[in-house]
C-alpha cells in the first residue's frame, strides 16, 4: 500500500508534476515576455511545451521552452509587433467610438456601422492571436504563411475556435470570481492560466496540429510549394 501511494507512476503524482511543469512554464513565459519585444517568441515557446505535453514528451520543460525560444525569436519579434500594433489600432477605434457616443457623430446607421465593423475586426483580431502562436510553434513556414493559415484555420474550423473562446473564457472566469470572492487563493489560478489554456487549445487542435498520428488539417500547405506542411521535429531531421 506504502509503495502505491508513493510510486511515481501513479496518477496522482504525474498530476503533481504536470501541475508544477505548468507553474513553471507560466514563470518561464512571463519572465521572457519581460522585454515585450520577445513576447512572441515566449508565447511560441509556450505552445510548444504544450504540445510536447499532449505528446506525453516528458523531456525537460526548460529545455524544450528554450528550444523552440531561439527558433522563433526572430519571426516572434515581427509577430510580437505586427500583434501589437494592430491590437493599439483597435483599443483606439474602440475608445474614440465610446467617446463619440451621446454626440451628433454617434448616431445614425454610420455610427452603428461602425461599431459593427470594429466587432467584426476584434473578433478576426482574436481568433487571428487563438491560431497564430500554436502554428508558428509547430510548423515552419514564411511568416505571411502562418498569418494566412491562422486566419483560413480560424474560420474553417469555427466550432473548435467557439471552444477555445468558452474553455479560455472559464478560465479567466474562474480567476476573476476568485479575486472576488476568495482573495486569499486568488494567486493560485494565475499561476497555471495561460498555459492551461494554451495546453486545452492543443487538445482541441490536436488533428489540425498533426498531434494525433496520421493526421494533419491545416489548410494552406508550406509555402505553397509542398504537398504537406512540415513541422518543426521534421525540417530539423532534413537538415
Amino acid at each position: 500500500m506504502i509503495e502505491r501511494i508513493f510510486d511515481t507512476d501513479n496518477g496522482f503524482w504525474q498530476t503533481v508534476g504536470r501541475v508544477g511543469d505548468l507553474i513553471l512554464l507560466t514563470l518561464l513565459t512571463f519572465v521572457c515576455c519581460i522585454p515585450v519585444i520577445t513576447a512572441g517568441a515566449s508565447l511560441c515557446a509556450m505552445h510548444y511545451v504544450c504540445f510536447k505535453m499532449m505528446e506525453n514528451d516528458n523531456s525537460s520543460t526548460i529545455k524544450n521552452f528554450f528550444h523552440s525560444f531561439r527558433q522563433n525569436l526572430a519571426q516572434g519579434a515581427v509577430m510580437t509587433l505586427i500583434m501589437g500594433a494592430v491590437g493599439f489600432l483597435l483599443w483606439y477605434d474602440g475608445w474614440f467610438l465610446r467617446q463619440i457616443s451621446g454626440t451628433p457623430l454617434g448616431s445614425g446607421i454610420l455610427f452603428f456601422a461602425g461599431w459593427a465593423l470594429y466587432i467584426y475586426l476584434l473578433f478576426v483580431y482574436v481568433v487571428l492571436f487563438l491560431y497564430l502562436f500554436p502554428l508558428q510553434a509547430r510548423f515552419y513556414n514564411p511568416l505571411a504563411a502562418t498569418f494566412k493559415n491562422a486566419v483560413i484555420a480560424g474560420f474553417k474550423n469555427l466550432p473548435k475556435t467557439v471552444m477555445m473562446l468558452i474553455g479560455d473564457g472559464c478560465v479567466f472566469l474562474i480567476i476573476v470570481l476568485c479575486f472576488v470572492y476568495f482573495p486569499q487563493i486568488a494567486f493560485l489560478p494565475p499561476l497555471i492560466a495561460l498555459p492551461l489554456c494554451a495546453w486545452y487549445n492543443a487538445w482541441v487542435l490536436r488533428g489540425l496540429l498533426g498531434l494525433v498520428p496520421g493526421k494533419l488539417d491545416l489548410p494552406v500547405p508550406d509555402g505553397g510549394d509542398v504537398k504537406e506542411p512540415k513541422t518543426r521535429e521534421q525540417r530539423e531531421d532534413e537538415k
